[in-house]
């Protein structure tokens, strides 16, 4: 099957075998290989530029991180996102970041607060030119900030880790109707909380964001489940 893949650039610091795993992680998670596609290591190879060898370590690696399974007598094929992925993902994002809201509403400076209501007009603008892929990506930043201003690196890698199942979960959600708008009032209140330095508000205000979020993925993965096996 011939996939959208450009040749692997190879640099100087980075093995070919981590440059061929980072393109195929991304190219799965932004949904350029989709659940179900066959991924054949010669084929892959050619696509790629490169000897078969690192793609199959890339497989394996991914294979680890549950993003491509191995079916005997079909091959490697990228894997489906099941419930329990959603699950689990959001309520460990949900427990991190509510850490990382109570840590910012300790810490946080004026100058902080002002950043972030920053990135909120921000995304208010772009929401009206319907420019979804800019809103996405200040939305990141704008809770990324917010681990910055709470001061724990290791809290940063954590969250960081699940950067790009967050924001594959992220875009399913904001094409649900009215969660857009829901979730900016959501930031609002959040800043508010940071700016009134109510650390367990701020936490409480956090972790409702993300199960909120988590409730309409869900329902957004359940219909789409439901129409997929009608056809």
């Amino acid at each position: 099957m011939k996939f959208d893949l450009e040749p692997v650039r190879v640099r100087e610091y980075s093995p070919i075998r981590e440059e061929v795993f980072t393109m195929l992680r991304e190219a799965i998670l932004n949904g350029k290989l989709k659940p179900g596609d066959r991924l054949v290591e010669r084929e892959l190879a050619e696509q790629l530029g490169v000897s078969r060898t690192p793609v199959r370590e890339a497989l394996r690696k991914l294979e680890l991180e549950n993003l491509v399974t191995h079916i005997p007598r079909k091959g490697v094929v990228v894997s489906e996102i099941s419930k329990k992925d959603i699950v689990e993902i959001l309520d460990i994002r949900a427990c991190l970041e509510g850490l990382g809201a109570r840590e910012a509403a300790k810490k946080a400076t004026e100058e902080d607060i002002g950043e972030l209501k920053g990135y909120i007009e921000k995304m208010k603008e772009e929401m009206s030119n319907n420019n979804m892929e800019e809103v996405n990506k200040l939305h990141n930043q704008f809770h990324r900030k917010i681990l910055e201003i709470a001061g724990y690196p290791r809290l940063s890698q954590m969250v960081s880790s699940l950067g790009d199942y967050i924001s594959r979960f992220t875009k399913m959600g904001y094409t649900i109707p009215g969660r857009l708008d829901k979730a900016m009032k959501e930031h609002t209140e959040l800043i508010e909380a940071i700016m009134q330095r109510n650390p367990e508000l701020a936490k409480q205000i956090a972790e409702d964001h993300i199960d909120n979020s988590k409730s309409v993925i869900l329902k957004q993965y359940e219909e789409t489940q439901k129409k997929s096996k009608k056809v």
